[in-house]
């Protein structure tokens, strides 16, 4: 929409301006989750390839939560639960899993 701004009232441009930052915001914050999601995709791969690494039965690091980790074995090093989205997860291999955080990664 065009505003031609020398036939409307300074209110209505202080309204116009307020209305375009809250534009600003809007996209910076999406942006920024977008970046974000991608960031953890790429994690995402970086311990798919950690737990590829390790054959079954070594010691690893098993993440509980994004600072806190504890130690921890693996049986199986082929297969991962992977989550999927609305807390549904599937079982896959490790490829297929790092495909996906690939493909994911893409489409954000």
């Amino acid at each position: 929409m065009d505003v031609d701004i020398t036939k409307v009232t300074p209110q209505q441009l202080v309204q116009l301006s307020k209305s375009i930052e809250q534009e600003i915001e809007v996209l910076t914050q999406s942006y920024s989750q977008l970046v974000s999601a991608t960031n953890k995709f790429h994690d995402s791969k970086l311990v798919l390839n950690y737990v590829k690494e390790r054959s079954g039965g070594k010691e690893m690091m098993v993440p509980l939560t994004s600072s806190l980790y504890v130690p921890g074995r693996m049986d199986d090093n082929e297969k991962i639960m992977l989550e999927v989205g609305a807390g549904y997860f599937l079982e896959e291999n490790v490829d297929k899993a790092r495909a996906y955080c690939e493909r994911k990664s893409k489409q954000l």
